[in-house]
């Protein structure tokens, strides 16, 4: 087996219980107190902006309709999240994860494999990074739900994943990461290159 996907598979954060989950009435009050959803959309479209240009990520991009049109889609989805309403969103961002794992970018040997650990934790710092960018991580409570919300939710892409999420979240504070995944053509390099960890 190959020694990466060995070390993944002891990730030490892997076992950690996650907190309980927010009520409707906490998280559509959180939404209200970050400016509602046009303040989701905004950071979503800047989500993509990022996700577009990395060198880890634009593989999956199947559709070429750009970052709003992406972002509003995702944007939708969280705020569906946060009032309680899937409002049928589920089955959309099913097809979509699934024409993103078959997308012709992806080299064949990968193609319609699930997302790796790579993956998710280039998601996940550049999705934190947006947020940050529109200044989301300066309403404490958010913060945290936020990232809770997307531990439990990166799971079912990579059950190894969520142990990073905290780390992820921080990933955007140190200008030396941005400043390094810029030099490298956005690639962020200390992640493990392995298609499969």
């Amino acid at each position: 087996m190959d020694p990466s996907i060995v070390a993944a598979r002891r990730c030490p954060f892997r076992a950690r219980p996650p907190p309980p989950r927010a009520d409707t009435a906490t998280t559509a009050h959180l939404l209200y107190q970050i400016g509602g959803p046009g303040r989701v959309l905004e950071f979503c479209i800047q989500f993509y902006h990022f996700a577009l240009a990395d060198a880890t990520l634009q593989v999956f991009m199947f559709a070429t309709d750009g970052a709003k049109a992406h972002g509003e889609r995702l944007a939708t989805w969280i705020v569906a999240q946060m009032q309680g309403d899937s409002g049928g969103c589920t089955h959309a961002w099913a097809a979509a994860h699934h024409r993103a794992r078959h997308c012709e970018k992806r080299a064949p040997s990968v193609r319609g494999a699930c997302f790796s650990v790579r993956d998710a934790r280039a998601w996940m710092r550049l999705h934190f990074w947006a947020a940050r960018e529109c200044g989301l991580h300066r309403n404490a409570a958010f913060w945290a739900w936020y990232e809770q919300f997307i531990h439990e939710h990166i799971a079912l892409h990579n059950s190894y994943a969520p142990g990073y999420t905290h780390a992820d979240a921080l990933w955007s504070t140190v200008p030396e990461n941005l400043a390094a995944y810029r030099a490298n053509g956005r690639l962020m390099t200390d992640l493990c290159p392995s298609m499969y960890c």
